[in-house]
């Protein structure tokens, strides 16, 4: 479960890359990579089809990034499937919904896992302008103290005065979204 290193191209994309690593087709056995996403260029999640002669089944793989631009090894990865309980949680919905279904526990677990922080996420999101209550105010560097907010974009909001704020990292404040 190390890091293997080498030379990727630049204008080789991650999927591409994985491609070429992890398909085969040998002996009526095959597999192949269906999809990849990449988050925040150092998690590639992707769904892998491996088909027999008895069955067919999608897992997920998780692999972690890194870059070297100065290096002839300039790109390295450790890959991990989902058996492995990897504790790397942001796969993206399109990639779970990809898997066929399994029966190995450690599977599940990390499904469950990826699927809970997705309705977290999504529940989290709001539109322009809807309104927020925090269950604890914020105190900012200023002296103000606040905890009902106006969503603008991002991590700024504004307050029924008009000032503005930023909050970084909102989400993981307890709060409720009020109706007008």
């Amino acid at each position: 479960m190390g890091w293997s290193y080498t030379y990727k191209p630049k204008e080789q994309s991650v999927e591409e890359f994985f491609r070429k690593q992890f398909d085969y087709d040998k002996d009526g056995k095959s597999g192949r990579v269906i999809a990849c996403a990449v988050k925040s260029f150092k998690t590639a999640y992707i769904a892998y089809e491996i088909k027999t002669p008895e069955k067919r089944e999608v897992i997920a793989i998780v692999c972690l990034l890194d870059y070297k631009r100065n290096d002839l090894c300039n790109f390295g990865y450790k890959d991990m499937d989902e058996c492995m309980g990897p504790c790397y949680y942001d796969c993206p919905r399109r990639i779970l919904r990809l898997l066929t279904p399994t029966d190995n526990e450690s599977a599940r677990a990390w499904r469950k896992q990826c699927d809970e922080n997705l309705q977290k996420r999504e529940a989290s999101k709001l539109a322009k302008g809807q309104r927020i209550k925090l269950i604890a105010p914020l105190v900012f560097k200023s002296g103000r103290e606040q905890d009902t907010f106006r969503f603008l974009h991002h991590s700024t909001f504004t307050d029924e005065t008009g000032y503005l704020y930023r909050i970084p990292r909102w989400k993981t404040y307890e709060f409720q979204v009020l109706t007008d």
